[in-house]
């Protein structure tokens, strides 16, 4: 995952997966809140965006653990549509194993639609709507 979408993904934690972490306290998780909100944070994000733009390649690898209730697709809003190598089932698993929310169908909640081969109306909803679309799991987490 590149680093820029690490950090816009930072946004969707709650206040609540913070408290969850040892060592986080109030104080510590409300001045995460507004500095994720700050114009600041999102210079930084921006800068990131442009090096990455112009070939830096910073590329994390997910260390966040499932114990601590704070997920890498916290926040996220996803539907599947198309067919895969692996089955739905298994693909829905590893989703909501990271903290996506899977839905059935394409709204105005959805923030990504992973598109497999075949994919027929959600993908060309996703597209009219301006909805992420990721062709393969890895692209997600």
């Amino acid at each position: 995952m590149k680093i820029s979408e690490f950090l816009n993904q930072l946004q969707y934690l709650s206040k609540d997966d913070l408290l969850s972490i040892k060592g986080i306290g109030e104080t510590l998780a409300q001045n995460y809140g507004s500095f994720i909100k700050s114009k600041r944070y999102g210079l930084l994000v921006s800068k990131f965006i442009e090096m990455e733009q112009d070939g830096l390649q910073i590329n994390i690898e997910k260390t966040i653990k499932n114990n601590s209730k704070i997920f890498l697709l916290s926040g996220q809003v996803i539907c599947i549509t198309g067919t895969f190598l692996v089955s739905r089932s298994e693909i829905k698993s590893k989703l909501e194993e990271n903290g996506a929310k899977v839905i059935d169908s394409v709204t105005s909640s959805t923030t990504t639609l992973l598109a497999g081969e075949k994919a027929g109306s959600k993908l060309e909803k996703a597209r009219k709507m301006g909805i992420k679309i990721a062709q393969s799991l890895e692209e997600i987490l």
